[in-house]
């Protein structure tokens, strides 16, 4: 657990508050275009409705709020899941689902969780008609506290431009354990264009990513099919864990996602898909443009590990094919090595860190991997702080880009 301010605990750092909702760019008027804002807290239960019980739902506003139009059709969110504050002595455990507001709670995961574990996943949500993202508790045997901090925002109306973004509601596309296991460095494909409203020429999809069932420890990659593997990870695991990992992935030549598992061991891996991009050259303001998931930050090759407190920042803006007018960038964080408990967080280069966190990490938990949506400086680059006592090694994986 990491100390609060005041000097108390909270978990993992998960601070009460969050800077005012600040747009970072201009906002484009493209349908399904992104903007990018300051990440801002739009749920704590711990300091509002209290603990979600077990298959409870709670619903909370974003359409409207903290400067998020209300039309916009979804949103980008990293949803944590604590412990109660009402009941250290947790024993529940299972996974949470995000899904529009108003709508039946789909076949799908965004967080899975054990019994006392603080974990976070980035989810891309669809906002219901009454401007509201609703968060499901699975868990057949006790609460959870839920957090959620915003990112970034789509603008609604039907997508048409290259690099609009359009929602789905989450979908299961791929579940082995009704096919097989995937083993040692074994691959999985699966359709992904011209299904379940997906474009058969679409660029990328959003694709939450779950390991389960491992044998061994290792980590996932997942690329288009047709492609080599690239030297980047979605999902770190550990032998009999359950993790999921979101993932934003290009579509090969067939439409298919390929994911690759390095392990030793064997792996069970279930994808949902919550949206995709357009296919096409992006020029509009927001719009998406796709990468090879490709490695822009390794300290264990550079600068060596990230002390406690310190910060680490990278170019992104001209340099390995994102464009110097470039907003944003999704990217796959990894810590490794921990020396203890903590979290990261990801922040536009010369900007104050916000009060989140897009990773969180523990001695029983020494290599984790999240997905985060991160603004880039006016300098081109991204920051990453190391929220923590101890020093730890960064990995940034980038698999794509916002135009300015």
């Amino acid at each position: 657990m990491a100390q609060a301010a005041d000097g108390g605990v909270t978990a993992a750092g998960l601070v009460a508050s969050s800077p005012a909702n600040v747009a970072l760019t201009p906002v484009p008027a493209e349908p399904g275009t992104a903007v990018t804002i300051t990440p801002t807290r739009f749920l704590d239960t711990r300091t509002s409705s209290g603990d979600v019980g077990p298959g409870g739902s709670v619903s909370f506003q974003v359409a409207g709020v903290h400067g998020v139009p209300a039309d916009a059709s979804a949103v980008v969110v990293n949803i944590t899941v604590t412990i109660p504050s009402s009941l250290r002595t947790n024993r529940s455990f299972g996974f949470v689902t995000a899904h529009a507001s108003g709508t039946a709670t789909p076949n799908a995961s965004n967080v899975n969780y054990e019994a006392g574990q603080t974990v976070s996943n980035l989810a891309v949500v669809p906002i219901g008609a009454d401007g509201k993202v609703t968060l499901t508790n699975t868990s057949q045997y006790g609460g959870v506290s839920l957090v959620a901090d915003v990112s970034a925002y789509y603008l609604g109306g039907a997508p048409t431009a290259p690099g609009a973004f359009g929602a789905l509601a989450p979908t299961r596309f791929l579940d082995t354990r009704t096919s097989g296991k995937v083993g040692p460095g074994g691959s999985v494909s699966f359709q992904a264009g011209a299904v379940a409203g997906v474009p058969a020429d679409a660029a990328a999809v959003v694709v939450n990513l779950t390991v389960t069932e491992p044998s061994s420890y290792g980590f996932v990659t997942a690329h288009a099919s047709g492609t080599s593997t690239p030297n980047a990870s979605n999902v770190n695991y550990l032998m009999d864990q359950t993790i999921p990992s979101l993932a934003v992935v290009p579509l090969g030549p067939d439409g298919k996602v390929t994911l690759t598992n390095t392990s030793s061991g064997s792996v069970q891996l279930v994808a949902d898909v919550s949206g995709y991009f357009l296919a096409g050259t992006p020029v509009d303001a927001g719009a998406f443009g796709k990468l090879a998931p490709t490695r822009f930050l390794d300290t264990r090759t550079s600068s060596g590990p990230v002390a406690g407190g310190g910060i680490v920042s990278f170019q992104v803006a001209g340099v390995n094919g994102v464009p110097a007018n470039v907003a944003g960038v999704w990217v796959n964080l990894t810590v490794t090595e921990t020396q203890g408990d903590g979290f990261l967080t990801g922040f536009a280069s010369g900007t104050p860190a916000p009060g989140t966190s897009n990773l969180i990490y523990g001695w029983t938990h020494k290599t984790v991997a999240n997905m985060a949506y991160l603004p880039v400086g006016t300098d081109g680059k991204v920051s990453v702080a190391n929220n923590a006592p101890g020093s730890a090694q960064i990995i940034a994986d980038v698999s794509g880009y916002v135009l300015k």
